[in-house]
């Protein structure tokens, strides 16, 4: 059977970045379809965000004593949001939802191999390319298939593992760590990186650190697996110059990084440009090479997340729908959060990216430990968790942010607007927090900035004088703004 189909967009993946591009499209108006090769819903719904963070919750409201049960109920509860989206996305007006395995034959033609079978053909003057990412895999000699886990399988398990060897120290990782040895799982992270976190500042690995050992985590850096016993279930690895063996692993997770699922999309019929590394190229509007092909979401080298293919989404949908629209050309950072215990989460530039920005000495950084400098961590009996921030010296311009603590995944959003808007610590200076809070540490932030900056004001101006060309000198100082702001006072409360 052989059907041929004209619509205005055509996009290819029905997971957060596709969808939000298919909606926005179909309520105005235009005739869009969506083919999707598995699941409505994508990582996020099927194999990511939502059943690992209901596993998160679960883990920590029915702990050892109702393991199975929180398992299914995470499954129970991914299965319902699928079957609801698949049903909501079904019924929207204009959306035409396709299931089949999508190949480019022409920046304007699409076809489809049905899953029920037979083909069919559609074309568009637009196409969006979301078709997301697969868990790297890596050989064990000796580990059987059903022993490997991957984010894909890990929460179809009915029990927890008896000893849950995890490889890969990023947020995948740690994350499923926490998770399930607060379900009474033995638990060990394998990296081969000198750190856990690595992709984040040194000072996340110091505070997490000190959490893996008090929950019993086995932490081996600069480790790799190298091979499996089955009649003993151990799991050898690598560390430096000498062997180590795990006994009673039952299970090995891993989570060493993701791959794209771009090889059957014919993207060289197409002319697309791409790597295997970094993915399908494109501009800040996702615009691909090829006139009229867009990619979003993990395809490319941009975004890592759902939250960041949904703002593509709609960065897409808004220059399709209103191309005469003023455009805000470059894409903006975008914000991260790992759930492990304690939380981290990360806004605005990268460390490499300040340093080919910014002169070392025009860079100031502001660190505020919970524990000891906030009430709420006083209150809380926090033990470890802190708010750090590059910002750049006399204007208050914020670069990076990272928080380690409870809540950091809620602190972060503040920040990013912050950075998005191009609001200074001037400006969040004045802003009042309620009472007692983990976020009277970003108050506490913006108070050092203020005082050690008002105080030392010839100094600063020196800085900038001595590291600014003349031209970005005067408009540094002229950023600046607001001298005669009051000095900040210190917080009289328990915790300072």
């Amino acid at each position: 059977m052989r059907n041929s189909d004209s619509f205005h967009t055509i996009i290819i993946g029905a997971g957060s970045g596709g969808l939000t591009v298919a909606v926005g499209l179909a309520n105005l108006g235009k005739h869009v379809a969506v083919i999707e090769a598995l699941h409505v819903g994508g990582d996020c719904t099927n194999v990511g965000c939502v059943p690992s963070k209901t596993l998160i919750h679960q883990a920590e409201v029915r702990g050892a004593a109702d393991t199975a049960g929180a398992l299914a109920e995470v499954r129970r509860k991914r299965d319902a949001l699928r079957e609801k989206e698949t049903l909501e996305f079904g019924a929207v007006p204009n959306l035409n939802l396709i299931f089949g395995q999508a190949r480019l034959l022409s920046q304007s033609k699409v076809s489809v191999a049905l899953l029920e079978g037979g083909e069919r053909m559609l074309t568009a003057e637009h196409i969006v390319i979301a078709t997301g990412v697969r868990p790297r895999r890596v050989p064990i000699p000796g580990l059987a298939e059903a022993r490997m886990l991957t984010n894909e399988t890990i929460f179809e398990l009915a029990e927890p593992p008896l000893h849950l060897a995890i490889l890969g120290g990023g947020v995948i990782g740690m994350e499923m760590a926490f998770a399930f040895r607060k379900l009474g799982s033995r638990v060990s992270a394998v990296t081969t990186a000198s750190w856990v976190m690595d992709k984040f500042i040194p000072e996340v690995a110091d505070a997490l650190t000190p959490a893996l050992y008090q929950r019993e985590i086995a932490t081996y850096v600069y480790a790799r697996a190298e091979s499996y016993d089955a009649a003993n279930q151990t799991l050898f690895i690598q560390q430096d110059s000498k062997q180590i063996g795990l006994d009673g692993v039952d299970y090995v997770l891993v989570a060493i990084g993701r791959e794209r699922n771009i090889e059957e999309l014919g993207l060289e019929v197409a002319r697309v440009q791409f790597t295997p590394r970094e993915g399908i190229a494109t501009d800040s509007y996702g615009r691909t090479n090829v006139p009229g092909i867009s990619a979003i979401g993990d395809v490319t080298a941009t975004s890592a997340f759902t939250h960041s293919a949904n703002a593509q989404g709609r960065r897409v949908a808004q220059r399709s729908a209103f191309p005469w629209l003023p455009t805000r050309a470059p894409e903006p950072f975008y914000p991260s959060a790992t759930f492990s215990d304690p939380e981290v989460a990360t806004a605005g530039m990268s460390q490499q990216q300040i340093a080919g920005r910014y002169h070392p000495k025009l860079v100031k950084r502001i660190r505020i430990d919970l524990p000891t400098q906030t009430d709420r961590g006083y209150t809380d009996d926090v033990q470890q968790g802190f708010i750090m921030v590059d910002t750049v010296r006399l204007t208050g311009k914020l670069l990076s942010v990272t928080i380690v603590g409870p809540r950091a995944s809620e602190m972060i959003s503040l920040f990013t607007l912050a950075i998005q808007e191009g609001i200074s610590l001037y400006t969040l200076y004045r802003v009042v927090y309620p009472y007692p809070m983990f976020s009277s540490g970003i108050q506490k932030v913006a108070d050092i900035f203020l005082r050690e900056t008002l105080t030392g004001l010839r100094r600063e101006l020196g800085t900038v004088r001595a590291t600014c060309r003349p031209s970005r000198r005067a408009a540094a100082v002229r950023s600046a703004g607001a001298t005669s702001q009051p000095i900040p006072h210190s917080e009289s409360h328990v915790a300072r």
